[in-house]
């Protein structure tokens, strides 16, 4: 009965452990990762649903209600208008997680391709590819959006796109840092000695493996670009019509708010940019901890 049941032990099959399963586990695991999780959730679920958790109009209000403090009938008070900063801020959220999303998946989709055809092919393509990296990189963040913004013009959608050429260069290095380590790996020889086009093994072998430090940096992405959009927007290149929730731009007469006694009126949009941003760095940072084998617990 013992070699029975030795035998049957030896026959059961062995359930492997994968990279995403061990992830999450470490993921789950980190307190600081749970935190930014929470907020990043908290900060989509308000984006979402800003129309139906609003308690006023985001772009209605009444000059005698102007500057009125934090209260019952209002939680964060009113500003110069007399619009409800709650509401603006719930609707600002919308504008923060469509900037990010946007420039994020456009500037991850083109640098993804721009450094995996520099990183594969190598040689001078690779030379002349990263050179033209390396001037883009080599200009002020700041600056180059702001030039994209002048030359295309003010609004949420310009901005997206301006922080997208921002991040495509960051993208695109990392990309075929990843490649350039993994193409002479065994399970690549492998796949060539079976006769596998460049293609399929770019697409189907070099890049699934490749992507777990770009997973890191476009969740740390998403945060700079609520910080470059709110920046762009306090400057004047957000939504020109200025009934418009946007959180840079209820942040533009914050001077003269801070003097007048309504501090609270750029104190609230500074604090849901900073747990915002607070909440993607702390998922970001979890995630790299998380994703990295050699940082495994």
């Amino acid at each position: 009965m013992a070699g029975v049941a030795l035998s049957q032990q030896l026959e059961a099959p062995i359930k492997g452990s994968s990279l995403w399963r061990d992830a999450s586990r470490r993921l789950l695991r980190n307190r600081a990762a749970l935190v930014g999780m929470f907020l990043v959730v908290s900060f989509i679920f308000v984006a979402i649903f800003a129309p139906l958790i609003s308690p006023y109009s985001p772009v209605q209000g009444t000059i005698i209600h102007r500057f009125l403090p934090p209260s019952g009938s209002h939680l964060l008070g009113t500003d110069l208008q007399g619009r409800d900063i709650l509401s603006r801020l719930l609707w600002g959220a919308r504008s923060s997680l469509w900037v990010s999303i946007l420039s994020v998946t456009v500037g991850l989709s083109i640098g993804l391709t721009y450094g995996s055809i520099s990183g594969f092919l190598g040689g001078w393509v690779d030379f002349w590819m990263m050179r033209v990296v390396d001037i883009i990189l080599s200009l002020p963040g700041l600056l180059l959006t702001i030039t994209i913004v002048l030359f295309l013009g003010p609004g949420l959608n310009t901005i997206a796109f301006a922080i997208a050429i921002e991040n495509v260069p960051i993208f695109a290095r990392l990309v075929r840092s990843s490649i350039l380590a993994l193409k002479e790996s065994d399970f690549v020889l492998a796949a060539r000695s079976i006769g596998a086009s460049d293609p399929r093994i770019l697409l189907h072998h070099i890049l699934p493996n490749a992507l777990t430090p770009v997973i890191v940096q476009g969740t740390l992405a998403l945060a700079t670009a609520i910080v470059d959009a709110a920046g762009l927007g306090y400057l004047g290149f957000g939504p020109q019509d200025p009934a418009t929730p946007e959180w840079g731009t209820m942040l533009t007469d914050t001077q003269r708010y801070l003097t007048s006694g309504a501090a609270y009126t750029a104190l609230f949009p500074g604090i849901a940019i900073i747990l915002a941003v607070l909440g993607f760095n702390l998922l970001g940072d979890g995630l790299r901890e998380a994703l990295d084998p050699r940082l495994k617990r």
